[in-house]
């Protein structure tokens, strides 16, 4: 009887400290899970640190009066970090299998996008530095976007870009070209203005590659996303001879970049600008049409610049005359058309006026001799023939005066010479 009551009592002690076990247990869980005390404990000590799989050297200081004022301060650690339940994690343990926070658990829509762009496809290849959602938010002291200090802001987007694009070391490991596209965006038309930024082109969460068709700097999309700020130049571009190639998938068609540069386009005045006055008809239109195999491609004369250069206009601009006619002048901008198309300013019905605007009062007849005149005698056009023949005619009549000239006063001086000798 005795060992019976034994017995119960043993059962009923169990009983009751299995549940204060729990309750316990529990107590701890839930202590940790609602009081960031208790991991500040240990993260406010600014000397708290760890290496990263490369041995660099990370902070895990967390600034508590940063952290409050946060987007995220009224949330507790253990909504990100979920699987913190102790201090195990201190030795290693359980953290060690949970090395970044789950922000798409809120934000599911970013989180989808992110997925869809280069920095995360970048990171399933296995990409050491490529960007996660803490290198351009933050992480304990993430604000809202429209605040100033966010690293987010429109003014603080380069500066957060920046800390990998201006790596120099960073840039060639991933062949983003010579130029450090940072420094070049800072010089820049855009850069200084600071209503322009890295996302206003690349976009934020999705940004994609330049051989990524769905990509805003996609070859074929360039014109859209310069429209989004330019929206009365695309429309002219998107119906002009090089939109419309452009849109057709032809590589070798330009596109905004083409003329005006990337991360460094600079303004029209700007001598160093590839769309400056002095720079149109030398460099930037003759890196096309200029190109043999692009002649070749399109079926275009390869001696247009080398025409130019040699009429009246070409050698008053290349004389440092910027009031010449170039390029630009007959063709267009933005809106080139062949010069089949009406709308064409080189168009034989518009030719009048297109002189005009330089040469006021032109008449009808002033437009109707040939453009990009080649001076030759090896065949072609009965008129190039005959601009060649009177070329060399014209040579020799040079070097036969200039010689004469040159052959009687040497003879004269000469003939003096010998005479005040004698």
């Amino acid at each position: 009887m005795r060992r019976r009551d034994r017995g119960s009592r043993t059962w009923v002690v169990l009983l009751g400290i299995i549940p204060l076990f729990f309750f316990v247990a529990l107590k701890t869980e839930v202590a940790w899970s609602k009081d960031n005390s208790m991991c500040l404990g240990c993260h406010q000590d600014e000397s708290l640190k760890k290496q990263d799989a490369r041995g660099k050297s990370i902070s895990l200081f967390v600034s508590e009066a940063e952290f409050k004022n946060a987007v995220h301060g009224k949330l507790s650690c253990s909504d990100y970090h979920t699987r913190v339940k102790d201090d195990a994690h201190a030795e290693g343990g359980k953290k060690a299998a949970d090395k970044r926070v789950d922000c798409g658990v809120c934000h599911e829509k970013a989180e989808m996008e992110y997925r869809k762009g280069l920095h995360s496809k970048m990171i399933m290849k296995g990409t050491e530095r490529a960007a996660y959602c803490y290198d351009c938010h933050g992480k304990h002291n993430i604000l809202p976007s429209k605040n100033p200090k966010s690293m987010t802001h429109v003014s603080k987007i380069d500066k957060t870009c920046n800390r990998c694009h201006s790596d120099i070391e960073f840039v060639r490991q991933h062949a983003l070209g010579a130029a450090i596209p940072g420094e070049e965006f800072k010089k820049s038309v855009h850069g200084k203005t600071g209503e322009v930024t890295c996302t206003s082109c690349h976009g934020s969460h999705s940004l994609g590659s330049l051989i990524d068709p769905k990509s805003s700097i996609f070859r074929s999309n360039i014109p859209q996303t310069c429209g989004s700020c330019h929206p009365e130049i695309t429309e002219q571009f998107i119906v002009s001879i090089h939109g419309v190639l452009a849109a057709r998938g032809r590589t070798d068609s330009p596109t905004c970049t083409t003329c005006h540069g990337i991360h460094g386009i600079k303004a029209k005045v700007d001598p160093d600008s590839p769309v400056n006055e002095r720079r149109i008809a030398l460099t930037t239109c003759p890196q096309c049409h200029a190109a043999e195999r692009i002649s070749k491609e399109y079926k275009l004369t390869s001696t247009t610049v080398q025409s130019y250069y040699d009429s009246f206009h070409g050698l008053s601009y290349r004389g440092g005359d910027t009031y010449s006619a170039n390029c630009a002048s007959c063709h267009g901008v933005h809106d080139i058309l062949p010069s089949s198309d009406p709308k064409s300013m080189i168009h034989k019905d518009n030719l009048q006026k297109t002189c005009g605007n330089c040469h006021p009062g032109a008449s009808a007849n002033f437009a109707k001799g040939k453009m990009h005149a080649v001076a030759s005698i090896a065949g072609g056009e009965i008129g190039d023939m005959i601009v060649g023949w009177v070329k060399i005619i014209y040579i020799i009549l040079i070097v036969m005066v200039i010689g004469g000239l040159t052959f009687f006063n040497f003879t004269d001086w000469l003939r003096k010479t010998i005479d005040r000798r004698h």
